[in-house]
């Protein structure tokens, strides 16, 4: 890794046709965030698992990014107030977000594809700014009831997505007892995607329908746990199971929480018995790698490289990006996927420097919104799908997704907002 080199060549044209939808998109976002912040908020909400995106340079246009500058846009015309930027209940997730940014930037100094460290800087960047964007947007108009509104709806899109590929085509299968069964994915990049976007969902709805006492979200949270299933994502489904089972210990009451360990435990027999049924038990039992054949390189293969390219180059790693391109100096050959881990995947590609920066990012949303706030269905949602991303991602890499990792930093930034206004208010 001598020289620095271009992955591929830049992508630089933009229809007339793409130009103009994401124009529209831009100016919707502007006018929305004008007349109120919080249709800004919830708009970046709703666009988040959209994915019509076109290449400029290393980098992508895509629906969710041109919201938010729209949303940016309007809170500036409006000069919103950044005093939510400067608070305690904001500044760590802040200095979490800079660190990240300026740690993939920095591992431009070892990598070979520079190109690729463009792309992940950013992003950085990108869920940075969507953290400020909606922190600030949601201080200036606390409207929360219309963010678990845009949740509902947006969950209710994606479900239906999904479900609509059991009956068209699956973009994954697994051959599990003679037949191959459809790994379904909606508007997210593959069943694993869907289920990280699930890992953060079910929290926030299991809280809203258990502290809020909102019973929609109780039928919203059974869709999900349905469609979630359907992914047969095994560090999805412990994701998931982390999270629910984090909104059961802050549950106010001991029945609640006895409550809600006994319909774990049923939901778990039950759900058991049905896959048991569908002859996908063993799926989930598994402690192999049963896709191993799709070409992407099985986790042990993956992991272990990861742990080479690390030890190669401790501090800052080979270069945010090079992991998957770096794959054959690993001896994987035709492989070219990310490391399966947001942990080994920091250290290979940011060494220690990066992975110390996305542990203390996880690290400062569980303190804020599990640890120290006060019980509410935002802030225990918040933190415990934090807790389930953080579980999920020893066995996958989310935050290179930013459907799943962009969702995660907005819901952030809405409850630093929610936390900061909270202080405002009169005891």
């Amino acid at each position: 890794m001598s020289s620095v080199v271009l992955s591929q060549a830049p992508h630089v044209r933009l229809d007339p046709a793409s130009a103009t939808i994401f124009a529209l998109l831009a100016l919707g976002a502007v006018l929305l965030t004008l007349r109120r912040p919080a249709y800004g908020v919830a708009a970046l909400v709703l666009a988040d698992p959209f994915g019509f995106a076109h290449y400029v340079w290393w980098t992508t246009i895509t629906v969710p990014k041109v919201v938010l500058v729209g949303v940016a846009v309007g809170l500036i015309a409006r000069r919103a107030p950044l005093a939510v930027l400067r608070s305690r209940e904001t500044l760590p997730l802040l200095a979490a977000a800079a660190a990240i940014a300026v740690t993939t930037m920095l591992t431009a100094i070892p990598c070979t594809y520079i190109d690729a460290v463009a792309r992940e800087s950013l992003k950085a960047l990108e869920y940075g700014v969507l953290f400020c964007v909606a922190a600030v947007a949601f201080a200036s108009d606390p409207d929360e009831a219309l963010q678990w509104q845009a949740l509902a709806a947006v969950t209710a899109i994606v479900c239906a997505s999904a479900l609509l590929q059991e009956f068209t085509v699956a973009p994954a299968g697994v051959m599990l007892a003679g037949h191959v069964i459809p790994r379904i994915a909606g508007l997210l990049e593959g069943p694993n995607q869907l289920a990280g976007f699930f890992d953060l969902v079910v929290p926030l709805a299991f809280a809203r329908a258990a502290i809020a006492r909102d019973r929609w979200f109780a039928f919203l949270l059974a869709l999900v746990l349905i469609v979630d299933l359907l992914t047969f994502s095994r560090a999805g489904a412990i994701g998931a199971v982390a999270g629910a089972l984090a909104v059961g210990l802050r549950l106010p009451s001991v029945r609640a929480r006895r409550a809600v360990a006994v319909a774990g435990a049923v939901g778990l027999a039950v759900a058991g018995a049905v896959l048991a049924k569908l002859h996908v038990l063993t799926r989930f039992l598994s402690s192999s790698d049963v896709d191993s054949a799709s070409g992407l390189g099985s986790r042990g293969e993956l992991w272990a490289a990861a742990w080479g390219f690390w030890r190669a180059h401790p501090i800052l790693g080979i270069g945010a990006g090079n992991f998957e391109l770096e794959l054959p100096q690993a001896g994987l050959s035709g492989v070219r996927t990310h490391a399966n881990s947001l942990y080994l995947q920091s250290l290979a590609e940011g060494g220690v420097l990066l992975f110390a920066a996305n542990v203390f990012a996880l690290g400062a949303a569980i303190r804020a919104f599990y640890v120290r706030a006060p019980m509410n269905a935002l802030f225990a949602g918040v933190g415990a799908a934090t807790i389930a991303l953080a579980v999920h991602q020893f066995f996958d890499l989310l935050a290179f997704f930013p459907k799943v990792g962009g969702f995660w930093w907005l819901w952030l930034g809405i409850a630093s907002g929610a936390a900061f206004v909270r202080t405002k208010q009169p005891a």
